[in-house]
């Protein structure tokens, strides 16, 4: 009997995927417990036409994504942080203030999954900030000033 996977099984594959299963292990596990349902020739078009869709979304989603690297690359932002006499800062510089700060002064959303810092930001001074995604990769520059 084919079945429509509706949850991930272990062993046996993930959501969404159309498997082949002996009737009894369809008919008394799979169907009763909301793992899977029976797969009708619609329902595997519709899967299919679902899949279809997710994969199209995905890529625009990361033309769009690395369109936004690339307008972004090599810019300056600047970030007015609370900072003692000898330039450290009270609390680090946190991603979301990046991010934030991306957004507002250069106009482009990014995630801040985007960013890779190598070690956390405790003082004023100029820095170069790593952005990937979909491996695109861009470097800015964030200059850190006291407030």
């Amino acid at each position: 009997m084919k079945v429509i996977l509706l949850q991930n099984v272990p062993k046996l594959g993930q959501k969404g995927e159309v498997k082949s299963v002996s009737d009894g292990y369809a008919s008394s596990f799979l169907i009763p417990r909301g793992l899977a349902k029976f797969a009708s020739t619609g329902e595997v078009k519709k899967v299919e036409n679902q899949k279809k869709k997710k994969k199209e979304n995905d890529a625009t989603i990361q033309k769009e994504s690395k369109g936004r690297l690339e307008k972004i690359s090599g810019s300056k932002i600047s970030i007015k942080e609370n900072a003692n006499e000898k330039g450290h800062l009270f609390a680090q510089v946190h991603l979301k203030e990046i991010a934030d700060a991306i957004s507002s002064q250069l106009n482009e959303e990014i995630s801040e999954d985007w960013i890779n810092l190598e070690t956390p930001i405790k003082e004023t001074g100029e820095f170069d900030i790593n952005l990937e995604a979909y491996n695109k990769k861009v470097n800015i520059k964030l200059f850190i000033e006291a407030k």
